[in-house]
């Protein structure tokens, strides 16, 4: 009867362990489409979605965060932006010039491992090196992006990659879609296409729970069709999930690279 209990603590530890560890990141605009003002430029506000729930759920620390910045669409430079600390990392963005804009940010790459030791569950921010019992060991890394028009329907900047390790890329400036209709995207991986890679979308107000209003896969080109089923903001959820590489497997089980898109639909 007690090894049945504990068979049965174990168990929900792990379900409540692979929501914990399995939140999501993505990015939240006040105004995904500013009006640009000659005199003053344009401004917006972005805050960090962290956890399962769209549009908000849990709170990210500004330390978990390894980049956060925008890419200007005429030179493509970079402009790093600090968080503002507190809540949900809200952040001014101003833009000096009209464009497509993208906005960025990458978690801190890091290693999870849970295992067994004497009868007990643990848990390690790190990689299982050493242990015995281990029931789940990976290595994550998460990236994300923001589309924003700032005074314009520009596309020159949304249909090129800016380098993530796993990213969606845009083939239509969502912007100049509307209700109803197809958005192209394409995932990569590594620069690459990611063939047959599981894609979720949802739009603000479909569920409060970890419901996805759309779901498909990429074809041998890293390429989904997202039917737009619902006009205002939308976020796109691509997952990587693979076998450790060879020179990993002493310290983790599994690669799991997650990216996600955030755009608004008119």
């Amino acid at each position: 009867m007690k090894k049945s209990i504990k068979l049965a603590g174990w168990i929900l530890g792990l379900c409540f362990t692979s929501l914990a560890y399995s939140h999501t990141m993505w990015l939240n605009v006040t105004d995904y489409h500013p009006e640009f003002y000659p005199e003053y430029g344009a401004r917006t506000k972005v805050y960090f979605g962290w956890g399962h729930h769209y549009p908000v759920d849990d709170f990210l620390r500004q330390e978990q965060l390894k980049d956060f910045y925008f890419i200007c669409p005429r030179c493509g430079k970079h402009h790093k932006l600090s968080p503002n600390p507190g809540g949900f990392l809200a952040t001014e963005v101003n833009f000096k010039e009209p464009g497509a804009y993208i906005v960025t940010a990458v978690l801190k790459p890091g290693f999870y491992t849970m295992y067994i030791e004497k009868g007990e569950m643990h848990h390690k921010m790190g990689p299982k090196t050493g242990l015995k019992g281990v029931i789940l060991s990976l290595y994550y890394e998460q990236y994300t992006k923001a589309l924003i028009n700032v005074g314009t329907e520009d596309t020159s900047a949304y249909d090129k990659a800016i380098g993530h390790k796993i990213e969606i890329v845009p083939l239509k400036n969502p912007l100049e879609l509307s209700e109803g209709d197809f958005l192209p995207i394409q995932v990569l991986f590594d620069g690459r296409p990611a063939s047959f890679c599981k894609v979720y979308a949802t739009y603000s107000g479909f569920s409060t729970r970890e419901d996805f209003a759309y779901a498909t896969s990429t074809d041998g080109e890293g390429i989904a069709m997202i039917r737009l089923l619902h006009y205002g903001p939308w976020l796109i959820k691509a997952d990587m999930k693979l076998p450790a590489p060879e020179d990993m497997r002493d310290k983790c089980n599994e690669l799991h690279c997650t990216a996600t898109l955030t755009f608004e639909v008119h």
